[in-house]
C-alpha cells in the first residue's frame, strides 16, 4: 500500500470522483483541482480527513491544503487519476546539479533495501570471523549456508534494485525486476563473453573487444565481469525503460495495454541494456585500467592518491573491478601487488566516519544504522556505511575519501606491497611477505590504517552539525541541541510593512497555524530579502513562494500574496536561484506591488517557521510595523530540561 493511499482515495472520492477531475496541480502546500462540477465536492468530509489542513474554492480552482509534503501526495494522486506526467505539477521540479541528482536517485533506490543490506553485511562479517578463528571450514554446510545468506543479495542485486529503481522512475516494479533478472541471468556471462570469438572490434586500441555473439547482426560486447553486485547499470537501464513504458502507456488503450505495454517495454529496453550499457561499462573499465597503469609508471605516490580518492565513488558506479582485475594480474605475474594497498584503507576510513557520526548524532535511528555498518565495515563490507550513513551527507563521503588517500599515500611512500588478496581487519596479514624477512610492511600498513581512520574521524567529528544535512534527534540540528537552556533564535523581517497576527490571514491554510507558526506582513515595498544566512531551498518559478533553511536550523516559509501563483510569475522578478547560498540582507525576489494589486490580488505575506514543531515556542514581536531586518519572531528551542523552562518568564522579556 502506498504511503498516502487512504488519503488520496478519500480526496478523490470527496472532490466528486475521478470522472469529475479535469486536472490537478500543486504549489508549496496545496493541491489545486480543476473540476467539471464543483457542486459535487463534499467539503465537510474533506475537512474531516486526517492529513487535510483545510479545503476551499478559490481563484477558479478547488484547493485542498496538505502541507509541505504535498508533492508526495500529488504523485500518488495523479497515479490514481491516470493523468500524464506533464500534469503532475504547475511548476518544474527543483533544479539540481548533476551530482546531487545522481546521489539523490542512488540513495532513493538503495534506501528501501538498506536494512537487508546491513543485515547481509553483518552475516558476511560473522562468516569471516568464524572462518578466521577456525570454528568452521569452507567445506562445511554451515559455511555454505552462511555464505549464501551473506552474498545472495549482492549476487542478485540488479533484480532487487530493478524493483526499487522502477518505483523511483514511476514504472512497473515487476518489469524493472525482470530487466534486472535478464542482466544476471545464469550463464549470460559465459555465453556472451566466452568461447571462440567471431571477430575483434577496435583492434590495436585499449578498447579492443572480442565479439562472441551478435543480436541480429549487432555485436554484443558484454562486460567480462557481468552485472552481479552492480548498482548503476540497472538504474540507467530502468531510467530508459521508464521512458519507454510511459511512451506506450500514453498511446496504447488500456484494454490491450495490460500485456502489450510490458511486452514492448521489455523487447526494446533489454537489448538496449545489453548492447549499450554493457559496452559503456566495459569501455569505462578499460580506460581506468589504462590510466592507472600509465600513471604508475610516472609516479607510484601520485597513483596511490588518485586511485584512493576515486576508489569509493567507483564502488558506487560498479567500476572498481578493473582495479581488482589489475591487482590479480599483478599477483599472477609477480606474486605481489601494489594496487590493493592503494584501496586497502578505504573501508577503514568509511568505518571511521560512521564511528564519528555514531558518537556525535542524537538520532536513535542513525545510531541503529551505524552499529551494524561499523561491524561490517571492519570486514571491508562498506555498502551499509556508504548508502546508510555517508553518501546521503556528501561531506561525510568526501571525508572517507580523504581518509583513504592518507592511508594509501603512506603505503605508497614506503613502497609497501601485498602478498595475498585479502581485505578488512583480518586481511592485514596480507602485508606479510611469505618469503620471510622483517614485518616492516605489516607495521607500516597498521600505521597507515590508523592514520586513515584518524583523519576521517577527526574531519567528521569537528564538522558535524555545521551543515543542515546533519540532523540530530527529533529533527533538531546538532548545533541547536548543544545550546544553553535559555538560548533563543531571533528571526528578522524579510519584508517591510504593517504587521498583523497570523490568525488574521485571509488564507485559512496559514491563519490556522497548521503550516507553521509565524507572523503576517502587509508589504509596503516590493522586494523580499534574506532574513538570515542560509540556503535558498525553495524558490518557485512563479517567484511567489520562498523557502529558506537557516544556518540555525529554522525552516522559513515566505508566501507573497494570496493565490498569486495564478499570475504564473508575471510581475515577479527572481534575483536569486533555488539552491543559492543567501546572506542576511540579500535580495531574493522583487515584485510589482501596484500591478499585482490592480489585478485584484491580496498581497498579505505570511512569514512562517515551517518546522515549528521542532521548537518549544515561536513568539511574534508585539509591533505594528516593521522595516527590513528588524526582529519579528523569537524561537525557543527544545532542551533537555524543558520541564524546568518557565516559558512565561522567558517570553515576557522578548516582546
Amino acid at each position: 500500500m502506498a504511503k498516502y493511499d487512504v488519503l488520496t482515495s478519500e480526496i478523490i472520492k470527496n472532490v466528486g470522483g475521478k470522472e469529475n477531475v479535469v486536472g490537478v496541480t500543486h504549489c508549496l502546500t496545496r493541491l489545486r483541482f480543476s473540476l467539471k462540477d464543483r457542486g459535487l465536492v463534499n467539503e465537510k468530509a474533506l475537512l474531516k480527513l486526517d492529513g487535510v489542513v483545510t479545503a476551499q474554492s478559490a481563484g477558479g480552482q478547488y484547493q485542498v491544503v496538505i502541507g509541505s509534503h504535498v508533492s508526495d501526495v500529488h504523485k500518488e494522486l495523479i497515479g490514481k487519476l491516470g493523468l500524464s506526467v506533464q500534469d503532475r505539477s504547475e511548476v518544474d521540479e527543483p533544479k539540481k546539479g548533476a551530482l546531487n541528482r545522481v546521489i539523490e536517485i542512488i540513495t532513493k533506490v538503495i534506501t528501501p533495501v538498506l536494512n537487508v543490506l546491513i543485515a547481509t553485511g553483518l552475516i558476511q562479517g560473522t562468516l569471516a570471523l568464524l572462518t578466521a578463528l577456525g570454528v568452521i571450514q569452507s567445506t562445511d554446510g554451515a559455511y555454505i549456508l552462511l555464505n549464501a545468506m551473506g552474498n545472495a543479495l549482492f549476487q542478485f542485486f540488479p533484480i532487487i534494485l530493478g524493483y526499487t529503481s522502477a518505483k523511483a522512475f514511476n514504472m512497473s516494479g515487476y518489469v524493472g525486476m525482470l530487466i534486472g533478472a535478464i542482466m544476471v541471468f545464469p550463464g549470460m556471462t559465459a555465453s556472451l563473453a566466452g568461447g571462440d570469438a567471431l571477430y575483434t572490434l577496435f583492434s590495436g586500441t585499449i578498447f579492443q573487444t572480442a565479439v562472441y555473439k551478435t543480436f541480429f547482426g549487432i555485436p554484443i560486447m558484454f562486460p567480462a565481469t557481468g552485472y552481479a553486485s552492480t548498482v548503476v547499470p540497472i538504474i540507467f537501464a530502468n531510467y530508459f525503460a521508464s521512458k519507454v513504458e510511459h511512451f506506450f502507456k500514453e498511446r496504447i488503450p488500456a484494454i490491450v495495454g495490460f500485456t502489450l505495454v510490458p511486452f514492448l517495454t521489455l523487447v526494446i529496453s533489454a537489448p538496449v541494456v545489453i548492447l549499450i550499457v554493457g559496452p559503456i561499462a566495459n569501455f569505462a573499465s578499460l580506460l581506468i585500467t589504462a590510466a592507472v597503469t600509465s600513471l604508475y609508471d610516472i609516479s607510484p605516490i601520485l597513483t596511490a592518491i588518485v586511485v584512493a580518492f576515486f576508489y569509493q565513488p567507483l564502488v558506487i558506479l560498479g567500476l572498481h573491478w578493473p582495479l581488482v582485475t589489475l591487482a590479480i594480474t599483478n599477483f599472477v605475474g609477480t606474486g605481489n601487488d601494489y594496487i590493493l594497498p592503494m584501496i586497502y584503507t578505504a573501508s577503514f576510513a568509511q568505518t571511521a566516519v560512521v564511528v564519528a557520526v555514531y558518537v556525535r548524532t542524537k538520532s536513535k535511528r542513525m545510531k541503529g544504522v551505524c552499529i551494524p555498518a561499523i561491524i561490517s565495515g571492519l570486514f571491508c563490507i562498506i555498502e551499509p556505511a556508504i548508502y546508510g550513513v555517508t553518501l546521503p551527507v556528501k561531506k561525510r563521503f568526501a571525508f572517507s575519501m580523504i581518509g583513504g588517500v592518507v592511508g594509501a599515500a603512506i603505503l605508497a611512500a614506503f613502497d609497501v606491497h601485498m602478498y595475498a588478496i585479502s581485505v578488512g581487519v583480518l586481511g592485514i596479514v596480507g602485508f606479510l611477505n611469505p618469503a620471510g624477512g622483517t614485518p616492516t610492511g605489516l607495521i607500516i600498513a597498521i600505521v597507515a590504517t590508523v592514520a586513515a581512520m584518524v583523519a576521517a574521524f577527526v574531519l567528521t567529528y569537528i564538522t558535524f552539525g555545521k551543515d543542515s544535512e546533519d540532523e540530530a534527534e527529533n529533527g533538531l540540528p546538532e548545533a541547536d541541541a548543544r545550546k544553553p537552556l535559555y538560548d533563543k533564535i531571533v528571526l528578522d523581517a524579510p519584508i517591510k510593512g504593517a504587521v498583523r497576527p497570523l490568525e488574521q490571514a485571509e488564507d485559512a491554510a496559514f491563519s490556522n497555524g497548521a503550516l507553521g507558526k509565524g507572523i503576517l506582513i502587509l508589504p509596503e515595498d516590493g522586494k523580499v530579502i534574506a532574513p538570515c544566512d542560509g540556503e535558498l531551498t525553495t524558490l518557485f518559478d512563479t517567484g511567489h513562494a520562498i523557502g529558506i533553511t537557516a544556518d540555525s536550523g529554522l525552516e522559513i516559509l515566505i508566501h507573497v500574496g494570496k493565490d498569486t501563483v495564478r499570475l504564473e510569475g508575471r510581475h515577479f522578478t527572481k534575483v536569486m536561484a533555488q539552491g543559492d547560498r543567501v546572506k542576511r540582507g540579500d535580495v531574493i525576489v522583487e515584485f510589482d506591488m501596484k500591478a499585482i494589486k490592480e489585478l485584484g490580488y491580496n498581497l498579505e505575506t505570511p512569514v512562517l517557521i515551517s518546522n515549528s514543531d521542532a521548537y518549544l515556542e515561536v513568539i511574534p514581536s508585539k509591533i505594528e510595523s516593521v522595516d527590513y531586518l528588524e526582529p519579528i519572531l523569537t524561537v525557543i528551542p527544545f532542551q533537555s530540561k524543558v520541564a524546568e523552562l518557565n516559558l512565561q518568564g522567558v517570553s515576557g522579556g522578548l516582546a
